[in-house]
């Protein structure tokens, strides 16, 4: 009787911990899954990143730090010497310490996190290096976020996939950070609004990663300046439309850079945390921030921004912190007119939404005047630009009636004014315009305003002091209008003239 007695009051001390052992348990965290060093692994792939079309890539897991696991193309790993294996695993070893410490607490801190532990119950991010195309730098894979049921071919992981070839590159860890990017937008856009943002403003931050974690300024490191050249060669390309090339991550680095510049850090966090996609979650966080432009007025600022880039002469028309951008000019399409008389030039272009064309005009003498043309109904933003010669400048805009038809007049060519610069863009929301394409015109007469001709460049008369000129032969018209070829003729036909008369050719 006394052993039940003391039976029963043990077990209500067992009863006792074993609630206070299930209260516990109540607030442990879930079961994560853990790889193991050495383990091999099929993960299902992208066919167009790769030469071989491979859909397939089994891999090893070769090194783990605390925030990655880092799966090698067995096959490419396996053709590696002992001694390159070694330096392999070192090169690992400081990617993976480069994520733990600078990487993913600097990106976290700002933008917040990537799912976790995520759809594999797993608080590591896996990163799959396997051979792709020469220029291919890595990508994520969305639908790797997701379970089989509502996708068969996700990996069921927080994945970002690398080219191997970069592993010694001393970009790639900019390259990492970029595609880790990738996953906190997933993540704090898709996954927190159920909303898709649009692929060039995505692309837009992590294209800013690399500047953001001071990679740009690394002795060697090429980011920026290959992103630069990229730009600079082909500064006209859409900044909305994605085709996934070179060319769009130039504008789109180059760009966000200069929003950074003029509107600080905020503008891609706040466009980020917002239910908002696209042009309206970055006017959401530009009105956020206190400023009153719209993404509009940015977009133009910035195409003028390019050619100027000058901080003394207006701080929205240069790039005011990034190092690496201060020397950026970017060269206009160059215009000329013959120096003397009257003269027309004509000029059509096609130019897409989202994008600007440079027009440069110099040569004449006298005064210009300029007239543009767009099509109706969409809207047209015409800043130019009036370089003196005394190497100041002024900006102003087109004036443009409901038909998009706008003119004016510039006076003081080659006398007081070196040149004109017109910078034309389309600015669409339209998501079906993306891709369309829209034609404009330009036409430039010169004129002399000394009575020949009024303000509009309609001729008058034709009594002008190069008109009395006489000359051994007859012209077709007067010399004051003709171009620059139909003068050199002249002169030839003089100079033939001359030495058939016998009589020297003067030198002064």
């Amino acid at each position: 009787m006394k052993k039940m007695k003391n039976f029963f009051k043990n077990y209500k001390h067992l009863k006792n911990y074993f609630v206070i052992f299930l209260g516990l348990l109540a607030f442990a965290p879930f079961f994560v899954r853990a790889d193991d060093l050495g383990q091999s692994k099929n993960f299902l792939v992208e066919p167009d990143y790769s030469d071989f079309k491979t859909a397939k890539v089994n891999a090893t897991l070769a090194r783990a730090s605390d925030k990655l696991y880092f799966y090698i193309d067995s096959a490419w790993l396996n053709s590696k010497t002992d001694k390159e294996k070694e330096s392999i695993y070192f090169t690992l070893n400081n990617l993976g310490k480069e994520f733990d410490t600078i990487i993913y607490p600097q990106l976290t801190s700002i933008y917040g996190h990537e799912a976790i532990p995520g759809i594999d119950k797993d608080t590591r991010i896996t990163a799959l290096l396997y051979p792709m195309k020469e220029n291919a730098r890595g990508y994520v894979r969305t639908i790797d976020e997701y379970d089989k049921t509502v996708n068969p071919l996700s990996n069921q992981r927080e994945m970002v996939y690398l080219n191997v070839d970069n592993l010694t590159n001393p970009l790639m860890k900019a390259f990492l950070a970029h595609e880790f990017m990738h996953l906190i937008s997933f993540n704090q856009k898709n996954l927190t609004y159920g909303v898709s943002d649009d692929v060039w403003l995505t692309e837009a931050r992590s294209e800013y990663a690399p500047a953001l974690l001071g990679y740009d300024l690394d002795s060697g490191s090429g980011y920026l300046n290959n992103r630069l050249k990229t730009f600079i060669d082909n500064p006209s390309d859409s900044l909305t439309e994605w085709n996934n090339t070179s060319i769009d991550y130039g504008i789109v680095n180059i760009f966000t850079h200069y929003l950074v510049d003029q509107y600080g850090l905020s503008i891609l966090v706040d466009s980020l945390k917002s239910k908002q996609t696209g042009i309206a979650s970055l006017n959401y966080a530009l009105a956020k921030s206190g400023s009153k432009d719209t993404f509009d007025d940015a977009f133009t600022n910035f195409t003028i921004a390019v050619y100027l880039n000058d901080c003394n002469f207006s701080s929205k028309y240069c790039f005011k912190n990034s190092d690496g951008l201060k020397d950026l000019r970017i060269l206009p399409y160059s215009n000329f007119l013959p120096f003397t008389g009257a003269s027309n030039l004509s000029l059509g272009q096609n130019i897409k939404n989202y994008s600007a064309q440079w027009q440069k005009f110099s040569g004449s003498a006298g005064n210009l005047k300029i007239v543009f043309k767009a099509p109706a109904g969409i809207k047209v933003r015409v800043p130019y630009i009036v370089k003196n010669v005394s190497g100041s400048y002024t900006v102003d805009f087109f004036n443009l009636d409901s038909n998009n038809s706008g003119e004016l007049i510039i006076s003081d060519i080659n006398t007081q004014v070196a040149s004109v610069i017109l910078i034309p863009s389309i600015q669409i929301k339209d998501a079906k315009s993306q891709s369309a394409e829209y034609n404009y015109s330009i036409t430039v007469t010169s004129f002399i305003n000394n009575g020949n001709q009024d303000q509009s460049g309609n001729n008058n008369q034709n009594n002008s002091n190069t008109s009395n000129i006489k000359l051994p032969f007859s012209i077709s018209k007067p010399l004051d209008q003709m171009n620059r070829e139909e003068l050199l003729t002249v002169l030839l036909r003089l100079l033939i003239y001359i030495l058939l008369q016998g009589k020297p050719i003067p030198l002064t």
